[in-house]
């Protein structure tokens, strides 16, 4: 008689308990900032063990990082963001479209750690920055598509610059990014760094 007992399937990963620990992370990082946010207290507040924290998330800085890029209005892709027919419109759309919630609190809790940390720099740099990177991409490209920019726009270069600025403007100069300064960098800088003239849209030269 074969006695072997087939291994029963390892237990699905239950999302439901990563969004509550993300929250949980979330919402100590509003309450104590990265220094004082722990992953003891993160697990306790999520009702969830602390082995189960870590296999998810490995370090305090991964998990941080994610629950910042995934909060609510922090991590947009170009989908869902209205195509207002302009690209000026859709810029604005992401700065002021963003649902109301706690991201600046949220984003304060993890400035300081940001400019002391070189771990957690690192990784916010990468998660973080490269989702604005890839959405300002995207907005691009969809102007590129209505006719708007210059034919020579080089889109990856362009693509970087408003993360860019808001990154060195928070970071480095310790600004606070509010709509004033978003508004003057679109109509400052971005705008006429990719639109066309209307000679280049009508194909006729200057004289």
């Amino acid at each position: 008689m074969d006695t072997t007992v087939a291994r029963r399937p390892g237990r699905r990963r239950d999302e439901s308990k990563d969004d509550a620990i993300l929250e949980a992370a979330r919402e100590l990082l509003v309450e104590r900032g990265f220094d004082g946010m722990t992953m003891d207290a993160v697990a306790d507040r999520a009702g969830a063990g602390k082995a189960t924290v870590y296999r998810r998330w490995p370090s305090k800085v991964q998990l941080t990082v994610e629950a910042v890029v995934c909060s609510r209005g922090m991590s947009a892709t170009v989908d869902e963001i209205p195509d207002t027919g302009s690209l000026r419109g859709d810029l604005l759309a992401v700065r002021f479209g963003r649902p109301t919630d706690d991201a600046t609190e949220l984003m304060s809790g993890i400035m300081s750690a940001v400019r002391e940390n070189p771990e957690v720099a690192a990784v916010f740099h990468e998660q973080f920055v490269r989702s604005r990177v890839r959405l300002m991409r995207g907005l691009l490209e969809r102007a590129q598509a209505r006719g708007e920019l210059r034919p020579d726009v080089d889109l990856d270069i362009v693509s970087a610059v408003a993360p860019a600025m808001i990154s060195y403007r928070k970071l480095v100069a310790g600004l606070k990014v509010d709509d004033e300064f978003v508004v003057s960098m679109i109509d400052s800088v971005i705008l006429p760094l990719v639109m066309a003239r209307p000679a280049d849209q009508n194909g006729t030269p200057d004289d």
